[in-house]
């Protein structure tokens, strides 16, 4: 028998046990710890239930098995939490492609043919830059659509020119890209593919999409951590520590220190990175 169970999008699917096995494993549990999950999960699944229910009480019985997992499995919902602006996230695609070996800068001016443009991030390797443009969304109810495509292209067109007529200008843009924390619709891949834009999505492209480059190096956000919540995360990110990593690097007092978090909070906090970032 079938349950139809509702998407974050509202659009209604089938509940797979399969499904949810590959999420938990993705998350670092065995194939066996995973597949009991999903079966206790699946006896609690009725018609109509929200996905978000089902993802909770996934979660809540991964935490039994191991905290650190328990939080990985929240990856995408952290990265929904890098808001309400956009900043934090163009920091955090900074730090994944600064780990992938990319020389980075954030929040660059550039002087494009026609008009001057604030690239979120530009990225180096091996001689070729890349025009990178963020798009976080708070939620995954919606893709990056045919616009967003249009809109990152055509900025990056503006400074690709500008660097080809102007001989003073001696480092060429040679990449633009388009990077989001949800998924791509089919017409804005199409269009990306043909023009020679970019795309990194979650789960898109096959090879080196937003959830594998972050998962080759355990490259989780400070959202990710339970106590990381509202005031928490803004004192965090405002000062520029956007990684797990990094508070797991840190002692109680430099981590004091840089974020303003009073000791209670700030260590609880550096407890659930020193979990995640072993």
């Amino acid at each position: 028998m079938t349950i139809p169970v509702i998407k974050a999008s509202g659009k209604t699917e089938d509940f797979s046990i399969d499904k949810l096995v590959n999420s938990l494993v993705r998350s670092g549990a065995p194939e066996d710890v995973a597949r009991d999950i999903a079966e206790r999960v699946s006896e609690q699944v009725s018609p109509s239930v929200h996905t978000r229910h089902i993802f909770r009480l996934a979660k809540k019985m991964l935490r039994h098995y191991s905290k650190a997992t328990g939080m990985r499995y929240s990856i995408k919902r952290a990265i929904h939490a890098l808001g309400p602006t956009g900043y934090p996230f163009e920091k955090y695609v900074g730090r994944i492609l600064k780990a992938h070996g990319y020389d980075v800068e954030v929040n660059r001016m550039i002087s494009g043919y026609c008009v001057t443009h604030e690239v979120d991030v530009l990225a180096t390797r091996e001689n070729r830059r890349c025009m990178i443009e963020c798009k976080h969304h708070a939620s995954g109810e919606r893709p990056a659509d045919i616009k967003t495509a249009l809109y990152v292209h055509a900025r990056f067109e503006d400074i690709r020119k500008a660097f080809e007529v102007r001989e003073s200008l001696n480092s060429h843009i040679h990449e633009g890209w388009l990077v989001t924390n949800t998924r791509c619709s089919s017409e804005a891949i199409e269009y990306a593919e043909c023009v020679g834009l970019k795309v990194v999505s979650w789960r898109y492209p096959e090879t080196g999409s937003l959830e594998a480059m972050i998962e080759a190096k355990r490259l989780y956000p400070v959202t990710i951590l339970p106590s990381a919540r509202g005031k928490t995360i803004e004192a965090l990110t405002s000062n520029d520590i956007i990684l797990a990593e990094e508070i797991s690097g840190m002692d109680l007092p430099a981590l004091m220190q840089r974020s303003g978090l009073d000791r209670q909070t700030a260590s609880l906090i550096k407890k659930q990175a020193d979990e995640l970032c072993p």
